[in-house]
């Protein structure tokens, strides 16, 4: 993987790659993505924020005048961040991981633990320290075992995460 991971890409995925978008943004990517997103919507949200569009739709790249483009060409997640990572010279750090929403794409804001108390379980309140919150929709992260889950994921299918 990529020597730089904390180089800013910032991408939009067609409709045909939601799990892609939900696994660059777990991976800290700036990765814009809407369900049912128009070719047109996709172009031009794609021009007017500066991001390199993902797609899986040759059609796509045939019909328009953006260069930015990248074909996804592998039909499963795990090839497809193969792919996008070694196209852009990128690479997960555990450092990156969970520093954006996997809902809305926002920055995630470290928060002080006792503001979140009433607003996760209790077990969790207990054996957790630092929480994140989405300040668009207010979910709150934590390193738990889900994440460690999603790192072994990851490696199983020889995605490295490293360890920063």
């Amino acid at each position: 993987m990529g020597s730089t991971p904390c180089r800013e890409t910032r991408f939009i995925c067609d409709d045909h790659l939601g799990r892609l978008a939900r696994y660059l943004r777990a991976g800290g990517f700036d990765t814009a993505y809407e369900k049912d997103i128009s070719d047109s919507r996709l172009i031009q949200v794609a021009l007017d924020d500066g991001r390199r569009i993902l797609t899986r739709d040759r059609r796509l790249i045939e019909r328009t005048l953006v260069r930015d483009v990248f074909l996804v060409t592998a039909d499963r997640w795990p090839e497809q961040i193969q792919e996008v990572m070694q196209h852009f010279d990128l690479g997960y750090s555990r450092e990156r991981m969970f520093t954006r929403c996997l809902e809305d794409n926002a920055l995630t804001l470290t928060v002080a633990k006792e503001t979140i108390e009433a607003k996760v379980f209790p077990y969790t309140y207990v054996h957790h320290d630092v929480y994140r919150l989405c300040p668009a929709c207010r979910r709150i992260y934590w390193s738990g075992t889900h994440v460690d889950a999603m790192i072994a994921r990851l490696r199983r299918h020889g995605i490295v995460v490293a360890q920063v």
